[in-house]
């Protein structure tokens, strides 16, 4: 029975797709492979080489972007994925025309798509979003249902990530990039729209992970899993979410840190205090003293391998509750009811990351900078695809020079609204669309800019900088 179960959340059908072979039998490619190649060739996958990790427009090579970031984290899910699924044939569970390895690829597709939603400038772009929408709550909130308000006003990059992959990467079709359903599955990390409530005691329930247009997505992905459902709109999590979800705790963690050393804000020794409860006991065996001669790239490397084995510890004692997605905790946060050295160490690199980088003058200058930039091209946009336009009612003459230069192609929230614009006047084409519509085609077209792009478009449209 347990093969059969994870024989169904592990299903390679697509999206709106039909089902092929899961494997290709010229090739030995499989379906999963294919998801890992379709990810990477996708334009939003590039942008991230130009969207901010924690160092915003950090003029070192060196400092980690959201690109870099995302590749790190599907290293570390890969390694996940494939002891998750060696420990899957151990016990007989794993589907006889899947390896280890089909896991590994499986969660590291999830872990490349996990932050592609993410706006310009890091989480700081995402407040800058919500605090928007609150600003404008009188403009938008009557033309729009309160969850549909929600969707702007707590706006997430989960749910971006979701509806771009789901939706905005291919607007010409029904199911965007049509991935299989068990790489959607394991993206879904708060399967809840923005209209349930937050319970930070689940981790499951800590935020959302898609909005109300895109509630038939989420809901054809939940059935298709099996996913159990709790009530309408709110379902269990996939149990391969639990490994994107520590792939990703893992490294921000510990390369926040080793970025933190190179921007000169944590000493060498001080590194080396931090990473110590975390190494293997050989190293641990040698004191501080040693390991400062060590270079930093092996001791983030040893400390990683470290967390990545608690947590395997974690998901060996809870694979029951993982493949219900039942189990309440992130995997990391297990380790302190197994490894509570270690979970302390973990938690320790957190406090100084809070104490040292994210205060950081640099990075609250560039953050700050990132609210302004943000919230004014929300601002400008606005004018160009009003909430409250309605018929016969004209955009200003600003307003429609803007409409004519926003790219048309964001207009296309739904696949039969591809391609009817070009002939249109601009009132005619803003009407297209509902105000709640017009106000996630505006938070698309920023959210998916690159840091370098947004500065200079608000520098443009505010008249800072002629082009």
């Amino acid at each position: 029975m347990s093969q059969e179960r994870w024989g169904q959340l592990l299903d390679h059908k697509r999206l709106y797709g039909s089902r092929h072979a899961f494997e290709d039998a010229a090739t030995g490619r499989t379906q999963f492979d294919a998801d890992f190649g379709r990810l990477t060739f996708s334009s939003a996958f590039r942008r991230l080489q130009d969207k901010t990790q924690v160092f915003p427009l950090a003029k070192s090579d060196y400092t980690r972007t959201r690109l870099t970031h995302t590749l790190e984290v599907a290293n570390v899910g890969r390694g996940l994925g494939k002891a998750f699924g060696k420990h899957l044939r151990e016990r007989g569970e794993l589907p006889d025309h899947l390896s280890p390895e089909d896991l590994g690829t499986v969660v590291s597709v999830a872990c490349l798509a996990h932050d592609i939603g993410n706006p310009p400038f890091g989480h700081s772009g995402e407040a800058a979003i919500q605090e928007w929408a609150v600003r404008h709550v009188g403009e938008l909130k009557p033309h729009m249902t309160e969850a549909e308000f929600q969707d702007i006003a707590r706006f997430e990059g989960n749910a971006q990530s979701f509806r771009i992959m789901a939706r905005l990467w291919d607007r010409e079709r029904a199911g965007g990039g049509r991935l299989t359903f068990t790489s959607y599955g394991a993206l879904l990390k708060y399967p809840q729209g923005s209209g349930h409530t937050v319970d930070r005691s689940d981790c499951a329930r800590k935020k959302f992970n898609y909005t109300q247009a895109d509630a038939a997505l989420a809901e054809t992905v939940r059935a298709e899993l099996g996913l159990t459902q709790y009530e309408p709109g709110r379902f269990a999590r996939h149990p391969l979410v639990y490994l994107m979800e520590a792939a990703d705790d893992i490294s921000y963690r510990v390369v926040d840190l080793e970025d933190a050393h190179d921007a000169r804000l944590v000493s060498k020794e001080r590194l080396c205090q931090l990473l110590e409860p975390l190494l293997p006991a050989n190293l641990r065996a040698r004191g501080v003293a040693e390991l400062h001669r060590m270079d930093v790239s092996a001791l983030r490397a040893q400390a990683i391998g470290e967390l990545t084995r608690a947590v395997m510890v974690v998901v060996r004692g809870h694979l029951d509750e993982l493949r219900e997605g039942t189990y309440k905790q992130a995997l990391i946060d297990g380790v302190a009811d197994t490894e509570p050295q270690i979970y302390a160490a973990f938690e320790a690199l957190g406090a100084e990351a809070k104490a040292k980088v994210y205060v950081d003058e640099r990075v609250l200058q560039v953050e700050y900078a990132g609210f302004k930039v943000i919230g004014g091209l929300l601002d400008e946009l606005m004018g160009a695809l009003p909430p409250g336009l309605g018929e016969g009612g004209k955009l200003s003459r600003s307003g429609e020079k803007l409409f004519k230069l926003f790219p048309k192609k964001y207009l296309s929230v739904r696949p039969e609204l591809h391609g009817t614009f070009h002939d249109l006047k601009p009132e005619e084409a803003v009407l297209k669309l509902t105000p709640y519509e017009r106000v996630l085609a505006i938070t698309d077209y920023v959210s998916g800019m690159t840091d370098s792009y947004a500065l200079e478009l608000h520098q443009i449209l505010t008249g800072v900088r002629v082009p």
